[in-house]
């Protein structure tokens, strides 16, 4: 492990922890020392790394060796045409996934769902109702809805959160990979 995943794994243990501490255990007899590290690695002081190790911005080393985790951009869409095909906004998304095909963001603005908020953004992939718990479902007329995978001996059914009832007319676009909360709004590249 390299110095700076040393420091990066501290301030996870103790978000609070000076640069005075780091440096204590760490054997450096300097804080300077600490500054020399993060700065080789782009960052112009303690506060810029922390915010960036606390909010998962920061990648290992190894992390960043290892090419499934490399981080990618995805387009980001508003909403689904009346085809349910997504309408992009023209903005990205920073993402730590494979950018395989059929990947898109979707800037969610329906209702509160189990874990789901209106203005998350969700990372959708190509449709798999083996695996998926939740997929994005096409409405008319181009909106977007969430439902819920049940598998039964049938086949899979999607299931209306609300309702608690099978949505028999929902048309799947994409499997939920991961929700993305952001802090502060979007702003295009």
């Amino acid at each position: 492990m390299d110095v700076v995943d040393k420091i990066a794994e501290l301030i996870r243990t103790d978000p609070s922890i000076s640069v005075k501490e780091l440096a204590r255990r760490l054997g450096y007899a300097e804080e300077k020392t600490i500054y020399y590290w993060i700065n080789k690695r782009g960052f112009r002081g303690i506060r810029p790394f922390k915010r960036a190790v606390l909010t998962g911005q920061f990648r290992s080393a190894a992390a960043a060796r290892e090419p499934a985790l490399r981080p990618g951009r995805l387009p980001v869409a508003e909403r689904l045409s009346a085809t349910g095909d997504p309408v992009y906004t023209g903005e990205t998304l920073p993402v730590t996934l494979d950018r395989g095909r059929g990947l898109f963001v979707l800037h969610y603005r329906g209702d509160a769902v189990d874990a789901f908020l209106p203005g998350d953004y969700l990372v959708v992939g190509p449709v798999d109702l083996t695996q998926a718990e939740w997929v994005v479902v096409a409405r008319p007329p181009g909106s977007a809805a969430l439902r819920r995978v049940v598998r039964t001996a049938a086949g899979p059914l999607l299931v209306d959160w609300h309702s608690a009832e099978v949505d028999r007319d929902a048309r799947p676009v994409g499997t939920v990979l991961e929700i993305l909360r952001l802090l502060r709004p979007v702003r295009p590249d």
